[in-house]
């Protein structure tokens, strides 16, 4: 069994039992006329200071107040990031209740499911897309008394009575001396082990679990970031990622308050790399699946430049030491200005693993990315900080604060799996206590589920989910997750699902190639096209993507090469159930919708028909049918 142990660390902002409503006033006693959080609304960047903030926040409060929202009540909200979802997660905190945020994707049913579960008496909801999810969901809403909403846009029809429009519900907020004093108590009366947020699991296996993330679990998260990377007050982050994500929990509403950050929001997602530019954000969390794009926006543009240039990148990105300033100020330094990374500090990846290729790739151009691990029940684990980043590691423990509790421990277990404990600790999940007790055992430690070695250098290198650790007929054992990650590091793919098990006598692979990039090598080889279905079976683009195989095959050991590939004629979509909304793979809803082309390519076919039903955005039902083709590799050829 191995164990590593984390420390305690030394900075000064440490939370001391606080609660965000009362760290919120303390920070705009010290710095009422700073800005707080910026948002770009009609092309310009609007800010709002703490002290403002802070009037906003507790004239919300009121209103809920005296709409009969009570302390331990659950506000759910649902729409893109915006300022108003965060001041009413602050205003739901201070009223003594608790927050529960959706991805805006979210369907009407998942929607449901969260308003079910939770028990949420409020809702507020950004648009009339929103309000109708709402109220496509049926007997769901039955606790909820209001909804609030945004934007009117399209809802002047609409005579459901719980519907108000947000400045209406700001209105209804008592200003008198008495609802102030009531306010006052409710904020006094909290206590850091009050529940803050309700954070849904992705649901990768079942019903998403409601995680409980009490006011000292936020505090404590956004702490250990300060402390291990020596964040400095009043940093530029941008939030990007939805807060029902817990990262952005511990970081825009925690680490906001903690800091303090300015928190930078974009106008809308389609300008997101626009508003980057704009900002140069020096803190930024980021999924992997993002910091994949990232680096396939910037290889896509490589591929439109002329060949003068694309050989300039090329040597930019592998110049010696000695001439890194060179290479910065002819090339790397424009790029890193055109992505919105030219202040970054801190751009950290988590939510799942990262190739190192991406991570290299990075550094390479000048950006300090860094691997993040954790999870929604134990927290933020482990990361690259205070020294070398190693690309294929997870880093080191992280600080713990002393008033919060004892550093992390961290312990291997026989079979791999990581078991976490320390810090604020896991709460348990909402309503389920079978499955608290599922994970978290006498001694207090936490079961991830995910399996992880540690080498000479004591880092944790993640291998995939216990569950999802991979067998085949022959012994040989695989971590499909690794083979993925290596996979996607190709710009030309945009997702990869790994097959194999004890029934299978060879790896396997089901990919999804980025129309894109593939667009542009496309027309610079004058090959045209009409449908991702058409572009997807391509001499030209299954001759790349076999090339894109071989690459990986060459990285891994001969038990682990994938024999067998497909590309698939529809792009893998949340909508459709086979990713979650934090873009992880859904193996088992994947297995089954493809089952006909996963047995023809085990059967040793060279192509199958197949037809997938797909969700359009409009909630209409269709279907993809196509002849898709399957393709060999030679990793015989390969040395052992």
């Amino acid at each position: 069994m191995i164990e590593l142990r984390g420390s305690h660390g030394d900075d000064a902002r440490e939370p001391h039992g606080e609660t965000l409503p009362r760290l919120l006033r303390r920070r705009v006693a010290e710095h009422g006329p700073r800005d707080f959080l910026r948002a770009k609304r009609h092309g310009v960047w609007a800010a709002v200071s703490w002290s403002a903030a802070l009037a906003k926040v507790e004239a919300l409060a009121r209103a809920m107040m005296i709409r009969g929202l009570k302390a331990g009540d659950l506000v759910a909200v649902i729409g893109e990031n915006l300022p108003e979802a965060y001041l009413v997660q602050y205003a739901a905190l201070c009223a003594g209740a608790a927050a529960t945020h959706l991805y805006p994707d979210a369907s009407a049913a998942e929607l449901g499911h969260v308003l079910k579960d939770s028990g949420a008496t409020l809702l507020f909801a950004e648009d009339q897309e929103q309000v109708d999810k709402f109220l496509q969901a049926g007997d769901a809403t039955a606790a909820v008394l209001g909804v609030v909403y945004l934007d009117g846009r399209g809802l002047w029809d609409y005579d459901d009575p719980r519907l108000v429009a947000f400045d209406g519900f700001l209105a209804e907020a008592p200003g008198d001396d008495a609802a102030r004093a009531a306010l006052d108590a409710r904020i006094a009366a909290g206590v850091d082990s009050d529940l803050a947020a309700l954070c849904y699991t992705s649901g990768t296996a079942g019903s998403p679990k409601g995680v409980r993330l009490t006011h000292r679990h936020l505090l404590d998260n956004a702490y250990r970031l300060i402390a291990s990377f020596g964040i400095a007050a009043h940093i530029d982050y941008f939030s990007y990622i939805s807060p029902a994500w817990a990262a952005e929990q511990f970081t825009g509403i925690g680490l906001s308050l903690l800091a303090p950050a300015v928190v930078h929001f974009a106008e809308k997602p389609e300008t997101v790399p626009a508003d980057m530019r704009e900002i140069s954000p020096e803190f930024l969390l980021f999924t992997s699946r993002q910091w994949e794009m990232i680096a396939s926006q910037i290889e896509a543009r490589m591929l439109d430049a002329r060949p003068m240039r694309q050989r300039l990148y090329q040597w930019a990105i592998t110049a010696p030491a000695r001439l890194r300033w060179l290479a910065d100020a002819l090339v790397l330094r424009a790029i890193r200005d055109n992505t919105g990374l030219a202040r970054a500090q801190f751009p950290i990846s988590a939510g799942s693993g990262l190739s190192a290729e991406i991570f290299r790739r990075f550094h390479a151009l000048g950006i300090p990315l860094k691997n993040l691990y954790g999870s929604t029940e134990a927290g933020l684990v482990s990361a690259h900080w205070g020294g070398e980043a190693e690309p294929s590691t997870l880093g080191r423990p992280l600080h713990i604060a002393r008033s919060v509790g004892a550093p992390l421990e961290l312990r291997i277990a026989a079979d791999g799996e990581l078991l976490v404990r320390g810090g604020a600790g896991f709460a348990g999940y909402h309503g389920n206590e079978a499955a608290t007790n599922s994970v978290l055992d006498a001694d207090a430690w936490f079961h991830t589920g995910d399996a992880m070695h540690v080498p000479e250098s004591g880092e944790l290198v993640f291998l995939d989910r216990v569950k999802d650790m991979r067998r085949l007929a022959g012994g040989s054992t695989f971590a499909p997750q690794a083979i993925e990650n290596h996979l996607r590091a190709s710009s030309f793919l945009r997702d990869a699902i790994v097959l194999g098990d004890e029934t299978r006598g060879f790896i396997a692979a089901l990919v999804n190639v980025d129309a894109g990039i593939f667009g542009r090598y496309l027309e610079r080889r004058n090959i045209g096209w009409g449908t991702f279905v058409e572009l997807s079976q391509l001499d030209a683009v299954l001759e790349r993507i076999a090339r894109e195989v071989d690459k990986v095959n060459a990285m891994l050991p001969p038990g682990s090469r994938i024999a067998r590939f497909a590309t698939l004629p529809k792009e893998l979509d949340a909508d459709d159930a086979e990713l979650t909304r934090s873009r992880k793979l859904k193996r088992g809803v994947i297995a089954e919708r493809y089952a006909v082309l996963i047995e023809s390519i085990y059967a040793g076919d060279e192509s199958c028909r197949l037809s997938v039903n797909v969700v359009y955005q409009d909630g209409t039902v269709g279907s993809v049918d196509a002849g898709v083709r399957i393709l060999s590799t030679d990793v015989a050829a390969l040395p052992a």
